[in-house]
């Protein structure tokens, strides 16, 4: 009848939209690429710097007054200047020194004669208070500072 031939005439009836799969959420007040950045790198915090990080030093009060530094064979590297001490950490965070610093501080502490030994990135020994002087017999001394002076503490043959 004529409801059938109306119907067939009448266009189609529309389909409800698609919805768009919802976005991930970006914590407020940072970009997607910043939050991606942060989560890839462990920032290493220091008690005793004033910044609270490791390797990230304040300077002055410009636009860039934080620097991030790293000792490489005895010799200290810039690795940039940035805006704030947490851009700094991250830009540490990302180099072999922090990585080996992770590991360090992961494994358990070296002892000889039931004594702590500690490394030292800026000796050129790889511990604290002894360093190497020559290719000698006793190459290496031991030193400490007491009541601010320079106590040499003796010369060995191993590090």
């Amino acid at each position: 009848g004529i409801a059938d031939l109306a119907a067939r005439n009448a266009p189609p009836t529309p389909r409800p939209a698609k919805r768009p799969a919802p976005l991930p959420a970006v914590p407020p007040s940072s970009s997607a690429a910043a939050s991606k950045q942060s989560s890839a790198v462990q920032l290493i915090t220091s008690a005793t710097n004033k910044t609270g990080f490791k390797g990230v030093y304040k300077l002055g009060s410009g636009a860039t007054p934080y620097s991030a530094h790293v000792y490489r064979n005895g010799d200290q590297v810039v690795l940039g200047h940035f805006a704030t001490a947490e851009e700094a950490a991250r830009c540490y965070a990302r180099t072999p020194e922090a990585k080996a610093d992770l590991a360090v501080g992961a494994a358990p502490p070296v002892l000889f004669d039931g004594v702590e030994l500690i490394t030292s990135e800026r000796s050129n020994s790889g511990f604290k208070c002894v360093c190497k002087l020559h290719n000698g017999a006793t190459p290496y001394y031991a030193q400490v500072y007491r009541k601010g002076k320079n106590v040499v503490l003796g010369r060995y043959a191993t590090a």
